[in-house]
């Protein structure tokens, strides 16, 4: 059985803060890593990934429980780091951010 299974994902949507820690436990270092990657910036790492959990619970409702959790993070983790990203104006920069990003995605899937 993969985690998290739907039925935490349900306790999530309910509001269960238990099932939200253990949930976050268990994704944050992943997610950190991740940013940590792109960004190369550890303590903005850590903040992003933060946000994105904040967002996450506040937003509880709306995760499907049939779907990847993992792949929903992800997906997140990325769009607060483009969002970020949207202020620079460097067109290298960005390609090479969005290559880093697309390469450290296709790793996770295997």
């Amino acid at each position: 059985m993969n985690f998290p299974n739907q039925q935490i994902l349900y306790q999530i949507k309910e509001g269960d803060e238990a099932a939200f820690t253990q949930l976050c436990s268990y994704f944050y270092f992943p997610a950190v890593k991740f940013c940590t990657v792109i960004l190369k910036d550890e303590k903005e790492a850590k903040s992003i990934t933060e946000r994105v959990f904040e967002k996450i619970w506040d937003e509880r409702c709306n995760i499907e429980t049939e779907r990847s959790f993992q792949t929903y993070l992800f997906l997140n983790l990325k769009n607060q780091i483009f969002g970020q990203m949207n202020g620079y104006n460097d067109p290298v920069f960005k390609e090479r951010f969005l290559h880093k990003i697309q390469t450290f995605q296709e790793s996770q899937l295997h």
